[in-house]
Formats: structure tokens, C-alpha cells, sequence
């Protein structure tokens, strides 16, 4: 099964709607929706805005899950020369701005880095990352960063402060009320992959005042 076709089929089950359900709402055949989820038929922009619409979610997450790479004014965004193509993309999924998601993010991992520390947080991370992460696929670079952030996160020579900053990213995935939900692949994992950077960014920062502590000394 591909993307495109275990996210709409993922999504009718949530809401509880038939193939025949969709396709009366949308106007669209039966026959056509599924042979172009399936990808056996050219994906029609339009009918993927439809879909979207009935599905109530941003009709992008649908273009990206059948692998399409779009610029925002063929997918419907409004062209706004004071915003960044990220703002808008984020403005679409119902989100204030790129401050505003960084922040948001910010504020999950600083809870999460105490909560790391913690004998249920470690627990936690030990029991859910590998059921998660084996669930999921096909999301690029953000895998294998995830990967590495968990990999340092699990070595005996990672210093005890680094495994925190480290853990919050991991809980991160595995607990966040997400900004974007999971199953809008692959944008629904757009704000767990800014964290894992934020993870990276913290690390530095944390190193770098190591660094310029040690010079000092």
C-alpha cells in the first residue's frame, strides 16, 4: 500500500466514512479515487484538494504523501510577498508562524529534558522508542537523525547533562501533543524533526560553554 492510500484510507477510518462516502461527497468516482490513491492513475490536484476538504486536513499533506513537490501556489496557498515559503506552509496547517512553532517546541523539550531525568522518563524511553520508531518509514533525513540523536542518547561515555538534552528530543517523539499530527505523513513529523534540530542546536550551545569554561579556567 502506498502513502497516499494509507493516509486517505487512515483518515476514512477516523471519521468513521466508506470509499462511496468520499467519492458522493467529493463528486468524484469510487473507481477514480481509488485507482489514483493507489497510484494507478495520474494524481489530479483538484480532485486532491477535494479530498482534502472532506477529509478536513491541509490538501499539501496529501500531495506530499504521493510524493509530490509542490510550490505553494499550485497546491492552493495565497502568495504573500512578506511571507517565507515556510510561514506560509505553516499558516496552511493552522499554525501562527515559525516563531511561533519554535517556541511552542522549545517549551515541550525544556519539560521533557527534566522529565529525562527521572527513573519513569528513562523507563518510558527504553519500553516506547523502539515500538515507534519501528512503526514508522520513509520520512527521509529525519529517521536516521533520530536514530543518531537515540544512539548517543543509549552510550555509556555521553555525559550525563548531554543524555538530557539529548532524551528531550526522544520524548519529544514519543509524547508531544503534536503541532502537526503524525498521521499526515510525511509533514506530520515537521515539528518532531525541528525539535530533533533544536536538540542539536542545545548540544552545541551546551558545548560550546563547556568549551569557553574550560579556556577560562
Amino acid at each position: 500500500m502506498g502513502q497516499l492510500e494509507e493516509t486517505v484510507k487512515s483518515l476514512l477510518r477516523r471519521r468513521s466514512m466508506s470509499m462511496r462516502q468520499l467519492a458522493t461527497a467529493t463528486g468524484i468516482s469510487v473507481s477514480t479515487i481509488s485507482k489514483m490513491i493507489a497510484g494507478k492513475q495520474r494524481v489530479n490536484l483538484d480532485y486532491l484538494r477535494r479530498i482534502a476538504d472532506v477529509l478536513g486536513v491541509p490538501a499539501i499533506a496529501l500531495a506530499e504523501a504521493a510524493g509530490l513537490t509542490l510550490n505553494n501556489a499550485s497546491i492552493g496557498f495565497s502568495k504573500r510577498d512578506d511571507h517565507s515559503s515556510m510561514n506560509a506552509l505553516l499558516e496552511y496547517l493552522g499554525i501562527e508562524s515559525w516563531p511561533a512553532l519554535r517556541g511552542e517546541i522549545e517549551r515541550e523539550l525544556e519539560k521533557y529534558e527534566a522529565y529525562a531525568q527521572t527513573d519513569e522518563g528513562q523507563q518510558l524511553i527504553a519500553e516506547k522508542y523502539p515500538i515507534k520508531r519501528g512503526q514508522i518509514q520513509g520520512v527521509g533525513d529525519f529517521l536516521r537523525d533520530l536514530d543518531e540523536i537515540y544512539d548517543q542518547f543509549t552510550r555509556s561515555d555521553t555525559p550525563e547533562d548531554e543524555r538530557w538534552i539529548l532524551a528531550s528530543g526522544i520524548l519529544y517523539f514519543l509524547l508531544a501533543t503534536d503541532a502537526i499530527p503524525d498521521y499526515l505523513f510525511p509533514a506530520g513529523f515537521l515539528d518532531d524533526a525541528i525539535a530533533i534540530q533544536m536538540v542539536r542546536e542545545r548540544l552545541a550551545r551546551r558545548r560550546d560553554m563547556k568549551i569557553q569554561g574550560s579556556d577560562g579556567s
